[in-house]
């Protein structure tokens, strides 16, 4: 399994320190949210009163002019401004913080202004501001062409200036709200808030960078240590401070483990290795022995027949000599030799492996198909070995064919090489399979042991050959490669 490439200390120090200011952030986009839910909340809530006052003021107008008979606008001036002033006063009064009053367009000048709820208004400025008289009259303007009531809303510093406005006959009624100290409150009220968070986030940052610096300092300790640990063993860590003393003590405490069990460990390689190759002569030379043991079966009914040849008893000499060959090579075991190595004729060596299995053939039903040259077919080889290499070869493929099956065997001449191939009709190999065929240990078969194609792959290299596999379809191919003629690598 591989694991993802570690973050270095400057690294995870900048994540911290950049997560760190993205909480600011966060913080500041909430605080920010916050103020314009309420600010928006509050713009809302002061529409809705500008529109109550107005609609109620426009009802009171109507009224008045209902009750009188005579329209308002045709009263003198001052008359009309008395009139007009009482009536606004009258319905703000229930407002607080709303001032009105009408506007009228013949004259652009504002009439009956009142601010009844007042607590205090000055002097040298009273009635309406600049800002004020500005958006009153460009509301007025727009109300005076329009048939329902109209709203808008500006800002003058930090106050929220809305109003509202709505035609009656010659005028334009209008009432407005001032809203102080609305917009960024936290901004003037709570800025330590901001200040607070500055500061935590440089003290965080600070903090960071010390850890790292510290870290930093003790992790490069460490892995000139390791480093050193790499060539002489018997070295040990200095000692860090903090936590990450520990490690290295750790360290050093399994560097002296690792010395009390490198003795042990190689014990361990030796008996592994040596049970790899018993493992292997066992079933070596477990072939050899089944070949024996049906040859005399053989011979034993021909004898009650009375039929017997001597063939049989000389293929069992020769198989006793397999097995007392392989016992040399164990006795050689370390320094390999291949001492029957030759340029010879490959035909009796296939026929001699096809003999070999002929009884497990029989039993199943299962034919053999040679394809030999018509001439003479020579290859460098150990005949032994190759004899044991398509042995192991013909009995896989005599297994995976179904009873009845064709199993082939055909022997080339390709350029400076001989290739054999053992084809059987069973099923192809598995795709999950395929990666582990020469694996040694590993087999699918139930008695198996995993070891043949693994010991025939080795054969084959070692003649400076290969050993491969094709499967498609039903068909599966066992390549086995040689050299024709010994060249001066294979000598070394």
């Amino acid at each position: 399994m591989r694991f993802p490439a570690p973050v270095s200390f400057r690294a995870q120090a900048f994540i911290i320190g950049a997560a760190s200011l993205a909480v600011v952030a966060l913080a500041a986009l909430i605080v920010r949210g916050v103020v314009f839910t309420t600010e928006t909340k509050l713009l809302g809530d002061a529409l809705r009163r500008c529109e109550t006052a107005c609609r109620e003021l426009h009802h009171q107008v109507r009224e008045r002019a209902a009750y009188a008979g005579d329209p308002l606008e045709q009263l003198p001036r001052q008359a009309l401004e008395i009139s007009l002033k009482g009536i606004t006063a009258t319905v703000l009064e229930a407002f607080p913080g709303i001032k009105g009053g009408m506007y009228l367009p013949a004259e652009d000048a504002v009439a009956g202004y009142a601010y009844p709820t007042a607590e205090e208004e000055s002097e040298a400025q009273p009635g309406l501001s600049g800002m004020e008289w500005d958006l009153v009259r460009t509301l007025a303007v727009r109300a005076a062409e329009t048939e329902g009531m109209v709203s808008d809303s500006d800002w003058e510093n930090q106050d929220l200036i809305t109003v509202t406005a709505v035609r009656s006959n010659g005028m334009v009624l209008w009432t407005l709200l001032r809203v102080p100290v609305l917009r960024y409150p936290l901004i003037g009220s709570h800025r330590w808030w901001f200040v607070a968070l500055g500061l935590s986030t440089l003290l965080g940052v600070g903090g960071i960078v010390s850890i790292w610096y510290r870290l930093h300092s003790g992790i490069r300790s460490i892995q000139q240590g390791l480093r050193r640990l790499e060539d002489d063993f018997s070295f040990r860590l200095p000692s860090v401070p903090g936590d990450l003393g520990r490690v290295a003590r750790d360290i050093n405490l399994m560097a002296e483990r690792r010395m009390a069990l490198e003795e042990k460990l190689r014990q361990q390689d030796r008996l592994a290795a040596l049970g790899k190759v018993v493992s292997g002569l066992a079933h070596e030379v477990r072939n050899p022995l089944n070949s024996i043991k049906l040859t005399l079966q053989l011979l034993e009914r021909r004898l009650k027949r009375g039929v017997a040849a001597s063939t049989e008893v000389a293929e069992c000499l020769q198989e006793i000599d397999r097995l007392d060959l392989m016992v040399e090579r164990l006795l050689a075991f370390g320094r390999p030799v291949m001492t029957h190595r030759q340029l010879q004729d490959v035909a009796p060596v296939i026929t001699q492996a096809v003999k070999m299995v002929h009884e497990p053939m029989r039993k199943k039903g299962v034919r053999i198909e040679l394809r030999l040259p018509a001439k003479k077919l020579q290859a460098d080889i150990d005949a032994p070995q190759i004899v044991q290499v398509l042995i192991n070869l013909l009995l896989n493929a005599v297994d995976a064919s179904p009873p009845a099956g064709l199993v082939t065997i055909e022997a080339a001449r390709e350029e400076d090489r001989v290739s054999i191939r053992v084809t059987d009709r069973g099923s192809r190999i598995p795709d999950e399979v395929r990666p582990h065929v020469f694996d040694a240990y590993y087999t699918t078969k139930e008695n198996g042991s995993g070891l043949g194609l693994a010991v025939s792959r080795e054969i084959a290299a070692n003649h400076g050959g290969s050993l491969q596999f094709e499967s498609a379809n039903s068909d599966t191919t066992f390549i086995l490669t040689l050299p024709a003629e010994r060249g001066g690598a294979d000598e070394a």
